[in-house]
């Protein structure tokens, strides 16, 4: 499919609510996919490309914020009490 954007419309599935993708799009983005709520709208993503919720606090351990000196910032203003 050469368009990036397609319009589709809400339409009822059972007791739900659901969208037609068209196959083009299904072909790159598979069957199981995590929907993702952004300032922008909704982001379909295919769900091999996001780490699993028991991952993501190995992910946060292996990260580098020793160096960042906005994650520096917080630190400090973690001791001010204010919750």
């Amino acid at each position: 499919m050469n368009n990036l954007s397609y319009h589709t419309s809400v339409v009822k599935v059972g007791n739900a609510k659901g969208i037609r993708i068209p196959e083009d799009y299904l072909e790159t983005l598979g069957t199981d996919v995590v929907l993702e709520k952004t300032k922008d709208g909704i982001l379909i993503r295919n769900a091999n490309e996001v780490a699993p919720l028991e991952d993501w606090d190995k992910l946060f351990l292996a990260s580098d914020t020793a160096s960042d000196a906005e994650f520096q910032e917080w630190d400090i203003t973690l001791q001010d009490g204010i919750a």
